[in-house]
């Protein structure tokens, strides 16, 4: 929903960097730890996909909370690298010429991070991919249509937005029968309508701020077992941390190994 032509592809690799070079490295970044990871293992295996940074909740709880940041960079097998790496490119690129390459990776940021915590909030999964912070993205551009629009009944009466929207949602459904993990994506979109919703009203301060304690929120409340949300998971931890007080305590050990033994519900692929 911009206004003019769209601006024309770059003709070069050097140009190509010049005009995105946020998206850029985060497409190296993607490739290298991919390879890494391979060069060392299987990224469709759990125990390859935990060394190199994969989400689950069991670190996240233990302490090692840099995995709601690294699980982005990190995919599961080659179709789901390539498959970001075509989807979100040219999202990737579009976004950061029209907001700038220091918004674009907050936003993108933000929003991986925000669909890592939602990730282990929302189920016992290990889980790795870019495609939380590529739905935040994908919130972004349906928030920018919004306000250029004026409402939300505007954007579902133009038919290739309409489309797009109907396309997003039937990713979901795809998702909640494929294993895909759609509690990153909606992490991940959430915080990109707010995010934008936060760039496109600039200076205003409320909406940043708000932006800011639902990351802080995710984030924060992603770090340890939640009361009714994880009940039985409490239990298992109050186990974990009586270990840590009681080694002699047969029981307590017993627990505990049933907390570290637990692989979750599966691989999960944002």
């Amino acid at each position: 929903m911009d206004s003019g032509s769209p601006a024309a592809p770059p003709s070069s690799l050097g140009e190509l960097i010049k005009r995105s070079p946020a998206s850029v490295a985060l497409i190296v970044a993607n490739v290298a730890l991919f390879a890494i990871a391979e060069a060392h293992g299987s990224t469709r295996e759990t125990e390859t996909l935990l060394r190199y940074g994969a989400v689950w909740r069991g670190l996240v709880w233990s302490g090692e909370w840099w995995r709601l940041a690294t699980a982005m960079f990190l995919h599961i097998g080659p179709m789901h690298l390539i498959w970001n790496g075509w989807f979100g490119f040219r999202m990737c690129t579009e976004l950061e010429r029209d907001i700038g390459p220091v918004k674009f990776l907050a936003l993108y940021l933000g929003a991986g991070l925000a669909g890592s915590a939602l990730s282990v909030i929302g189920h016992d999964a290990v889980a790795a991919g870019a495609s939380g912070a590529l739905f935040g993205l994908i919130g972004a551009r349906f928030l920018r249509w919004r306000l250029a629009l004026g409402s939300w009944r505007a954007v579902w009466n133009d038919p290739r937005l309409q489309r797009d929207v109907m396309m997003t949602g039937l990713w979901f459904v795809i998702g909640a029968f494929a294993g895909f993990d759609n509690w990153a994506h909606l992490g991940g979109m959430v915080f990109g309508l707010a995010g934008m919703w936060a760039i496109m009203v600039w200076p205003r301060r409320v909406p940043l701020v708000l932006t800011g304690a639902l990351l802080v929120g995710l984030v924060a409340g992603a770090q340890r077992p939640l009361p009714f949300i994880h009940a039985n998971e409490r239990r298992l931890w109050a186990a974990y941390d009586a270990s840590l007080r009681v080694e002699d305590d047969a029981e307590t050990r017993q627990r505990l190994q049933m907390l570290e033994s637990s692989q979750g519900d599966g691989v999960a692929a944002p």
